[in-house]
């Protein structure tokens, strides 16, 4: 072939090329324009920053926190062709949360794990099914759980008499604990998770770092290189087992429900789904997975976190324990109203949210331009990341923000910050569905724990304890912690 001939060939194809490249550029301008007013680290052409996301899950934060605390309140970023803006601002927060309700394409990778649940359905689904669940959380279903969290509590205090004088990891306890009393009050089914040798607690755990990793490491969103992994190879193992281990508290949960017909008393958000007409079977299965890692594992993390906390803290420690002893006594189970009463105890729970968030980032596709400040605009086809650690970790809203203090959250306190400087549950109308459930758990649990064992760490100070995420926040090291048991 000829030069003539070749120029021929090869011209319509650029030419073609030229046209597609000038049109998809054109198209993006209104994104080009707005991201050129926000500043953020330097990228690649093409692929932006998207190297920067990378390696372990543990690397993978550190990058992010980088990146905010080089660039407070708002940061841009390439993730490829996408436009990432990172937001750690209150009034920003309030903004995308109350207006931005969709999540972002990185969320499908969490779908095989837990369905098309509250936490990663499209907004109609999310709609319909919250409309359908709020009931199960209602004040007088909660109370009844009191007794619950009070007896697995008690369990798990004969699981922790094994650690006695040595330093272990809280961690795999209190999840066995966390999954014995979703299992009973949320579901309705009784599983002895403690006394047995469950590893739910784990399994999730590596699920979580799993989808994490698929998220933001660019190679793993092609199934063809996916599915070479060891990665794939573990989610399928996992997630089996998982799926397995719903479906049988399903299946249980449904065949008491059908021999019951007309007299069977509702306790539970399960029940609720179960009798709701409007919801197929895999909208059950994909709620109760969903559940199962959120009312589990998310509690148990912040649980871990607060004995940690205590263990750093002898004189909050010993101040928790005059509440519990001067309210519930030193030897009774917890009851409905003693909770209202553990106002010290609540306040170091909020404590050690505000430190230790569990969702430390959530992320939001922005569908219409969003206005922040009067030149300030996230434009319709961006997505924003939002930094829920850095507003709770930043000083201008909370002075000498890692220290431990629990009385930041007295009334008065709080009435001088703006509320979305504080969002452990998230915020807006796609926020969490049962933070009250979790305090009460959560109150519960350290008012009968907190009796019988005194908590010791070697960790000094916050600092010291490394972090990572995997969805949910988790230190490098566990949660080394020393128990011993009260005279």
């Amino acid at each position: 072939m000829d030069i003539w001939s070749c120029t021929l060939f090869w011209l319509p194809l650029a030419t073609i090329a030229l046209i597609w490249y000038f049109q998809y550029h054109w198209t993006r301008r209104h994104l080009y324009h707005h991201a050129a007013k926000v500043a953020g680290p330097k990228g690649w052409p093409v692929i932006g920053n998207i190297l920067d996301f990378t390696g372990t899950c543990d690397a993978i934060y550190n990058t992010i926190i980088t990146h905010f605390d080089n660039y407070p309140h708002l940061v841009k970023v390439w993730y490829g062709p996408s436009l990432v803006y990172g937001v750690s601002k209150p009034q920003y927060l309030e903004a995308v949360l109350s207006k931005a309700l969709s999540k972002m394409y990185l969320y499908k990778y969490a779908v095989p794990v837990c369905g098309y649940g509250l936490f990663t359905a499209p907004v109609p689904i999310w709609k319909r099914h919250r409309k359908i669940i709020m009931p199960a959380f209602n004040q007088k279903i909660l109370d009844g759980f009191v007794e619950v969290f009070g007896r697995q509590s008690t369990t798990m205090c004969s699981q922790l008499e094994k650690h006695v004088d040595e330093k272990f990891d809280l961690f795999d306890v209190v999840s066995k604990c966390s999954l014995d009393i979703l299992c009973e009050t949320a579901m309705g089914v009784t599983i002895n998770a403690q006394n047995g040798d469950s590893d739910f607690g784990h399994c999730v755990d590596r699920l979580l770092e799993i989808v994490f990793l698929r998220m933001f490491v660019i190679w793993y969103h092609f199934d063809c290189i996916f599915k070479w992994t060891g990665l794939y190879q573990d989610e399928r193992r996992l997630t089996q087992q998982f799926n397995d281990f719903t479906e049988k508290i399903i299946k249980e949960r449904m065949e008491r429900f059908e021999g019951n017909v007309g007299t069977f008393k509702r306790k539970a958000f399960l029940d609720l789904l179960i009798g709701e007409d409007k919801l197929t079977i895999e909208e059950i299965r994909d709620e109760v997975k969903t559940f199962m890692i959120a009312g589990s594992d998310t509690t148990a993390t912040t649980n871990c976190f607060i004995f940690a906390m205590l263990g750093m803290h002898p004189l909050v420690q010993n101040r928790v324990l005059e509440e519990v002893v001067g309210v519930v006594g030193t030897d009774r189970e917890v009851l409905p109203e003693d909770l209202p009463h553990l106002k010290y105890t609540e306040r170091v729970i909020k404590e050690t949210l505000r430190l230790f968030p569990n969702g430390p980032y959530i992320v939001r596709d922005i569908e219409d331009d969003l206005v922040l400040d009067d030149d300030l605009i996230l434009p319709k086809g961006s997505s924003a990341i939002l930094g829920i650690i850095h507003v709770q970790r930043n000083s201008k809203y909370w002075p000498d923000p890692l220290k431990f203090d629990p009385d930041r959250f007295l009334p008065e306190e709080v009435a001088k910050r703006h509320p979305f400087a504080y969002l452990p549950f998230s915020g807006g109308p796609r926020n969490c569905v049962g933070p009250r459930y979790a305090m009460m758990a959560m109150k519960a649990v350290l008012a009968t724990v907190i009796r019988r064992f005194e908590f010791s760490t070697s960790y000094k100070t916050v600092e010291d304890i490394k972090l990572k995420t995997n969805l949910v926040l988790r230190p490098v090291d566990g949660f080394q912690v020393f128990v011993t048991t009260r005279n």
